[in-house]
C-alpha cells in the first residue's frame, strides 16, 4: 500500500482527543502518535500541555535508538520504567528531553505495514499494571480499526463499526473497573496513576 496515505482531518481530531485522554489517564506529560517514513519518524500528534516537550510534526532520523524504533522493529509493546537505570536505554535520544519512562505499542496498517506507534512518556520512574498496558493496547486497536475505515471508506460500516463499538465498550469497562478500585481505597502501586473523572466522562470519543 501507499504508506504516504493522507489521514483525513476528522480522524486526526479524534486521535488528538484520544491522546489528551491518555495523557490525563496515565498522568504523563506526553502521549504521542508517531508515524514512520522511509528515513525518519514523525510526531504525527502530541497531547496538549505545557509540560509536553514534543512538538507536532517534528521529525527524527531513524537508527538513533529511539524507544519507538524498537516497538516498530519487534511489533511488540515496550515498557521502560527508567532508561537511566537500564544499560540498554541509558543512551537513547529521548533522555535529552528528560523522558526516562516509556510505554508504547505498534500501530499497523491493515496490510501489515508499520504505521508507527502510540506511546506515553514521563520524566520519572513509572511502572504500569497489566490493566493500564491493556488499556493502551485497546486504544491502539481502535486506531487500527480507523485505519481500515480510512483505506476503505465505502465499507466503513458493518463489521468495522461493530468492532470499534466493542473495543470502546472494553475501554469504558476498564476505566470503570479502575475507577471503582480507587474509590474502594486500592492505591497499590499496580493501580497508580489515578483515573480522573474528566477522562472517564470523555470516553467514548464522538
Amino acid at each position: 500500500m501507499d504508506t504516504t496515505q493522507e489521514i483525513p482531518p476528522a480522524y486526526l481530531a479524534k486521535w488528538q482527543k484520544t491522546l489528551d485522554i491518555l495523557a490525563e489517564l496515565f498522568e504523563v506529560p506526553a502521549a504521542l502518535i508517531m508515524r514512520v517514513w522511509p528515513e525518519q519518524i514523525e510526531v504525527l500528534l502530541a497531547s496538549l500541555g505545557e509540560s509536553n516537550p514534543y512538538e507536532e510534526h517534528e521529525k527524527a532520523e531513524l537508527g538513533t535508538g529511539l524507544y519507538c524504533e524498537t516497538v516498530m522493529a519487534t511489533r511488540s509493546p515496550l515498557l521502560v520504567p527508567n532508561a537511566l537505570a537500564d544499560p540498554a536505554w541509558d543512551h537513547n535520544p529521548d533522555l535529552k528531553l528528560n523522558m526516562v519512562n516509556y510505554l508504547g505499542v505498534p500501530l499497523i496498517w491493515p496490510d501489515d505495514e508499520i504505521f508507527g506507534t502510540i506511546c506515553v512518556l514521563d520524566a520519572k520512574t513509572r511502572t504500569y499494571s497489566e490493566q493500564y498496558q491493556m488499556l493502551l493496547w485497546h486504544f491502539k486497536e481502535v486506531i487500527e480499526a480507523d485505519f481500515r475505515k480510512i483505506l476503505h471508506p465505502a465499507d466503513a460500516g458493518g463489521i468495522d463499526e461493530q468492532r470499534i463499538k466493542l473495543l470502546e465498550g472494553k475501554i469504558e469497562a476498564m476505566l470503570g473497573e479502575l475507577g471503582r478500585a480507587l474509590r474502594d481505597g486500592d492505591r497499590t502501586e499496580a493501580l497508580v496513576p489515578r483515573v480522573p473523572r474528566e477522562a472517564v466522562e470523555a470516553w467514548p470519543i464522538k
